[in-house]
């Protein structure tokens, strides 16, 4: 009788281990519907990084920190998200320097080391563009915000 019910509880066991990963299955398949694309990400960054533009230029210093910590964020979730995507791996070399400059001269609150900053950023942008096949897709330094419904100034008027 002991084995008999060991045999049972096991069953019961394999059972119930069965039904779990039928579950982790399918929260698996929701987590890959649900996950952005890495284009998706890229066009998160090319806003933020259009408002940062504005944000820097006009000395809005807690704008343009909160625009640069938005692209970090967004670089981090690609990093992470799209391990399996080459284009990734260029973060690193391509974009980190850039942005360490930049994050320098915003906590300096340097218009000049900014703008310098910000193209090299944009150039770093193209750069990994272009050494990954996607060089028709360039970035400029932008010189009209689509976002007619926010003010850069510093003015809080």
């Amino acid at each position: 009788m002991g084995c008999t019910e060991n045999s049972s509880k096991l069953k019961d066991l394999q059972s119930e281990i069965n039904k779990l990963n039928k579950q982790n299955d399918s929260l698996q398949k929701l987590v890959t519907l649900g996950k952005p694309g890495l284009g998706e990400l890229m066009l998160g960054i090319q806003i933020h990084h259009n408002k940062l533009w504005f944000a820097g230029r006009e000395e809005n210093w807690p704008l343009a920190q909160f625009e640069y910590d938005e692209i970090e964020e967004i670089i981090k979730q690609a990093e992470a998200i799209e391990t399996d995507r080459p284009e990734v791996k260029f973060f690193k070399p391509m974009l980190y320097p850039q942005l360490d400059s930049l994050q320098k001269a915003i906590k300096n609150k340097d218009v000049h080391a900014f703008s310098e900053s910000f193209t090299k950023l944009t150039t770093g942008c193209n750069n990994c563009h272009k050494n990954t096949h996607f060089d028709f897709n360039k970035i400029v330094i932008p010189e009209r915000t689509p976002f007619s419904n926010q003010d850069f100034s510093t003015d809080n008027n």
